[in-house]
């Protein structure tokens, strides 16, 4: 482009020096100018003089050569003529507005939708990164806390089973938490009950064995008939104690099981100790609270 604009500013100057060049010549330079016409004279240094020889230099001469020429004044300095530029400006910094073509555009627009689609991929992406991290950590939570409840049931579990040989082996050995060394309804010393019992519990009756026994609670009543026991086929063993309410009819009105006394957790073990217990029925005392709250355990062995 700037090459064009040179090119085309040489060839205007060329054309413009042209026609002045012709301008001048028919118009400026039609005749030159005549001297001015006269007589010649005689070459002197004055106008008086007389004789027909001429002196090599005049007496006049050499009185004016003694007379020092007045000192000349140099002619005004004239400014000197405008030289007209006839350079012509070119436009080299700025360039000329470039029109984007549909092609152009189109290419544009595919790349700024390429971009934002590849934008929403990433987030997407992390999106699902992120929900994957969240599942897994609560996964993970779910699963320490799982592991948790059953270390600290094994713990519960070993502690009462432990501190139910403690007390078997204290009563044998004539020894007792308490003050006590004889625990029991009837004379003599010991520790009245049974090994596979319940040590909270202060019932006398039964062998404290769920399917070959039983044991229960239930202070001033007493039972009519023997006490039901649970029905399983599972190979599975452990005791389970359940928390009864008694009406003064004695019917049992709720079974619960408990974990004080407990060893077992299994769930068909615990569901038929409930069924059991619901059966068992005590004698009526019109004098006795409404609800009497007792318990019932049962020791179930593999056979």
């Amino acid at each position: 482009m700037n090459d064009k604009n040179k090119r085309y500013g040489f060839i205007g100057s060329v054309v413009f020096h042209s026609i002045l060049l012709l301008l001048l010549i028919f118009f400026g330079l039609k005749s030159l100018p005549k001297g001015e016409e006269g007589i010649l004279v005689n070459f002197g240094d004055t106008v008086m003089g007389e004789g027909n020889i001429e002196p090599k230099q005049s007496e006049a001469s050499k009185s004016e050569e003694t007379t020092p020429p007045p000192p000349s004044t140099p002619p005004p300095s004239q400014a000197a003529p405008e030289v007209e530029d006839d350079h012509i400006e070119t436009q080299d910094i700025e360039e000329a507005p470039v029109v984007e073509t549909e092609a152009e555009k189109k290419k544009k627009r595919e790349e700024k939708e390429r971009r934002e689609k590849e934008r929403k991929e990433e987030e997407e992406r992390k999106r699902i990164e992120k929900e994957i991290e969240e599942k897994r950590l609560a996964e993970e939570r779910e699963k320490l806390r799982i592991e948790e409840e059953k270390r600290k049931k094994e713990a519960e579990l070993a502690r009462q089973k432990a501190e139910a040989q403690k007390n078997v082996r204290n009563a044998f050995s004539g020894k007792s938490t308490g003050e006590s060394s004889s625990e029991g309804n009837t004379s003599g010393s010991g520790n009245q009950g049974y090994t596979t019992g319940d040590p909270n519990s202060k019932n006398r009756n039964g062998s404290g064995l769920g399917n070959s026994g039983s044991g229960f609670d239930l202070t001033g009543r007493s039972l009519k008939g023997g006490l039901p026991k649970p029905q399983y086929n599972i190979q599975e063993e452990g005791i389970v104690v359940v928390e009864i309410t008694v009406d003064k009819n004695g019917n049992v009105v709720s079974a619960t099981p408990i974990l004080r006394g407990s060893t077992t957790q299994n769930i068909t073990l615990r569901q038929r100790a409930i069924e059991a217990a619901q059966k068992a029925k005590f004698n009526a005392d019109p004098k006795a609270a409404a609800y009497q709250k007792g318990t019932i355990t049962y020791d179930f062995r593999l056979q």
